[in-house]
């Protein structure tokens, strides 16, 4: 299936900026989307040395006009919008002994809440369309609740469900909701992380699976398959075990 008009949430970095460099070297038109506008107007340039078309738009996620005004002049720039991806989210390393309610708004502001107010000014339009895709970059971290990411895991969580429930509902409507669950990719944000991150990939192979996943219609995208498999029978351990392994992989550092 073509997907030739795309607006790309959360561009400027990381598997966002792989993501528009690989939609970018084909026939698309990508309106891209970050706070960090200086870097979408490089990552613009870029594309269209190589005879892409790409527009950048400044837009914060968290801020509802932002959205608005971001929806409205990607509909200006493409007419009609064949994919939408959020991939905006952030991480920070959230021990419980320190628990903070402040931290925990923040991350699931961004990456749950925000995503919300992507599908309430993308959903409409898209059902006027009466076609669309709207994919959603979750974790594989949403299988359990790891130590020192309670923020992180719970916000990819509801992730899942939320587009899990998006999916159904938008079917009648024409409109496609995929979940995207990568495992560990190298990015400005895993490099904060002093675990080990096994079957670590780069940023340009994640978006080049991500593609091929949303180019088949793929309801959930999780990759890599190693990771995968793992996660799964994480997923299914009994809780004391879990506890156990789960403490040794990842000690709670001490002062």
């Amino acid at each position: 299936m073509t997907d030739r008009n795309i607006v790309l949430f959360g561009a400027s970095r990381g598997i966002g900026r792989a993501l528009a460099e690989e939609y970018g070297a084909s026939d698309t038109r990508l309106v891209l989307c970050s706070r960090d506008f200086d870097a979408l107007e490089e990552l613009c340039a870029g594309i269209a040395t190589r005879g892409g078309t790409a527009w950048p738009l400044r837009c914060d996620v968290t801020d509802p006009d932002d959205m608005r005004r971001a929806v409205d002049s990607a509909r200006e720039h493409l007419g009609t919008i064949d994919l939408v991806i959020f991939n905006a989210g952030i991480d920070a390393a959230s021990w419980m002994k320190d628990v903070r309610t402040g931290d925990w708004h923040r991350i699931h502001e961004t990456n749950v809440i925000a995503m919300v107010s992507a599908m309430e000014r993308v959903f409409p339009v898209l059902i006027e369309q009466g076609r669309g895709v709207f994919a959603g970059v979750g974790s594989l971290a949403d299988v359990r609740g790891f130590p020192g990411s309670g923020a992180y895991c719970a916000s990819k969580a509801a992730v899942a469900r939320l587009l899990e429930s998006a999916r159904v509902e938008m079917r009648s409507h024409g409109v496609q909701i995929l979940t995207v669950r990568p495992g560990f990719v190298r990015t400005d944000m895993t490099a904060k992380n002093e675990f080990h991150m096994p079957f670590l990939l780069s940023p340009g192979r994640a978006a080049r699976i991500i593609r091929r996943g949303i180019a088949k219609r793929k309801r959930v995208i999780s990759f890599p398959l190693r990771l995968v498999l793992l996660t799964r029978l994480v997923g299914i351990l009994p809780a004391r075990l879990f506890d156990m392994l789960a403490a040794r992989a990842r000690p709670e550092q001490r002062a």
